[in-house]
């Protein structure tokens, strides 16, 4: 075997180029892994807004971006064997290739070209592939590779700078006491939960409860515009646009996170508050976000029903299981 053994020191790097979500869960490999190795620092060569994410982290090291020409480069049939590679990558231990079946290619032309040993790891199980949550296919095939972590979930813990921002950001919105925040859309618009079954349930949460309510639009959701405009004619604050580690810390100040399957999910159960998912089209048997607090639900929908809703119907929220949900944590986490 290549590099050093799980045992002694490590210096190592972790290529990841997916989605939030998707990096988060493998984020929680590698964090459990740092915990469980006297890995001395682990450099992340993945989008530099989900790797700040770990600022806390005492062995996150440098941030290299995927954008430029390398990884092409090492995908390409002959260029592969002469591209210059980063001194990052020549003087790293182990290298960990997150990704699906094309980047195996890379992880085998690295190996061949470092004195590192270079694990691949395919990101999440093909879609024919028998229902595997997400965190345990990662933690069977890095098991397989000799490195034993037990699955446990990632917790996130925002610096204290970025905690006092949020705090003024919630003063700023008339917001004194811990919010319910709610985060309707996803990046894939299949995977919202129909606009009415949200405009249902903010307004019976503002009339059942004495909490304010948070709206979060994330950047991909321009298609809630008018929504998100009739909300705050409503008189519900929203936010929109923050860096991640913002949003990690304004999540963090929360009552209780309802939301889409989106990657704002994930990162609201790795900031530890209590957290409800809605699925639909996806399943939660693989795609759930983990945390001792999180829940994940699933309904039904037709896809033509996804933006069906008018401002001017009288909201009417009948789903008494998330209902039951929203009341029991709310009741728990008064005052």
């Amino acid at each position: 075997m290549k590099g050093v053994g799980p045992s002694e020191k490590i210096r190592a790097v972790v290529f990841h180029q997916g989605a939030l979500g998707d990096f988060l869960m493998a984020a929680s490999a590698i964090d459990e892994l740092a915990g469980t190795s006297t890995w001395s620092r682990i450099d992340f060569w993945s989008k530099p807004e989900h790797v700040s994410l770990l600022t806390a982290k005492s062995y996150l090291g440098e941030c290299h971006s995927p954008e430029g020409t390398l990884i092409s480069c090492l995908l390409h049939d002959s260029l592969w064997q002469t591209a210059a590679l980063p001194d990052f990558l020549l003087q790293a231990d182990q290298v960990f290739i997150f990704g699906q079946t094309g980047s195996r290619v890379m992880a085998q032309r690295l190996s061949a070209r470092l004195s590192a040993q270079v694990n691949w790891v395919q990101s999440f199980p093909a879609a024919n592939d028998t229902p595997c949550h997400v965190s345990r296919f990662l933690r069977r095939q890095l098991n397989g590779l000799g490195w034993p972590i037990g699955g446990k979930p990632l917790t996130l813990s925002p610096p204290v700078s970025e905690k006092q921002a949020a705090r003024d950001l919630l003063r700023e919105l008339g917001i004194y006491s811990k919010p319910v925040f709610i985060h309707p859309g996803s990046g894939g618009r299949h995977k919202v939960w129909p606009l009415g079954n949200w405009h249902g349930l903010l307004d019976w949460i503002r009339r059942e409860s004495s909490f304010q309510v948070l709206l979060s639009i994330g950047p991909a959701d321009d298609y809630m515009d008018e929504f998100s405009g009739a909300i705050r004619e409503a008189g519900v604050p929203i936010v929109s646009g923050l860096p991640l580690l913002r949003l990690c810390a304004l999540l963090s100040m929360c009552r209780l996170y309802i939301g889409s399957d989106s990657g704002v999910s994930h990162l609201a159960a790795a900031a530890g508050i209590p957290a409800i998912t809605v699925f639909g089209p996806t399943d939660p048997r693989v795609w759930a976000p983990q945390g001792r607090n999180a829940v994940a639900v699933r309904r039904k929908w037709k896809e033509a029903d996804h933006f069906t809703w008018a401002p001017s119907e009288k909201p009417d929220f009948q789903d008494k299981e998330i209902a039951d949900l929203v009341k029991s944590i709310l009741q728990a986490t008064h005052p």
